[in-house]
């Protein structure tokens, strides 16, 4: 299949046409640049906590922040096989991996929708709980859509790896946390020793 336009293919997705999955190129080249960034950013910013000083916190975020980032594929393909659907899990993982990147159009919207609740009278905490949870809900919505359209699933179906996907990278997130409760203190305030 050969590699469209990712903007356009986010934006079709974004409106629900399961026709953007396709947008994404189905090979590991297209694969390699939609995983990148997602690599790049806790190798900063590991570098920037070991810069400081704080090498186990580097270390732990850093294999912690690899790993979830690279469970998504592993997953991905692992639902793929399952329902006979390998020829297209390349371009479904480059999907999702694209679609992360719609959270900061997604902030600037809640934003407005934000401002304009509490303009309607409500709290400033529960418009922010609003938005924020509109935000989820959306970004869970997509991330289904990509995996039904992508691994031709059934609702159920997509709806369950979706589960098992987020639930697993959100271990394996938290983890670092767990066996070392400092580390929310020192992720919070790098600064102090």
């Amino acid at each position: 299949m050969p590699e469209g336009n990712i903007v356009r293919g986010l934006f079709r997705l974004a409106r629900g046409d399961a026709g953007g999955v396709s947008e994404f190129g189905n090979t590991t080249r297209a694969f390699s640049a939609s995983i990148a960034p997602l690599l790049a950013f806790p190798i900063v910013g590991a570098a920037l906590f070991g810069i400081a000083g704080h090498w186990m916190l580097a270390g732990l975020m850093l294999a912690s922040r690899i790993c979830g980032v690279l469970l998504q594929p592993v997953i991905t393909e692992f639902g793929a096989r399952r329902a006979n659907s390998s020829a297209t899990w390349l371009m479904t993982s480059t999907a999702l991996n694209w679609s992360v990147w719609l959270v900061f159009p997604l902030i600037l919207i809640g934003i407005l929708i934000t401002n304009g609740l509490i303009t309607l009278g409500l709290s400033e905490p529960t418009a922010v709980g609003v938005s924020f949870a509109s935000i989820l809900l959306y970004m869970f919505w997509i991330q289904w859509f990509i995996l039904r359209t992508g691994l031709r699933l059934s609702v159920l179906g997509a709806l369950t790896l979706l589960i098992a996907m987020n639930v697993a990278i959100a271990v394996v997130y938290i983890a670092p946390y767990v066996l070392h409760p400092e580390l929310i203190t020192l992720t919070l305030h790098p600064d102090a020793k």
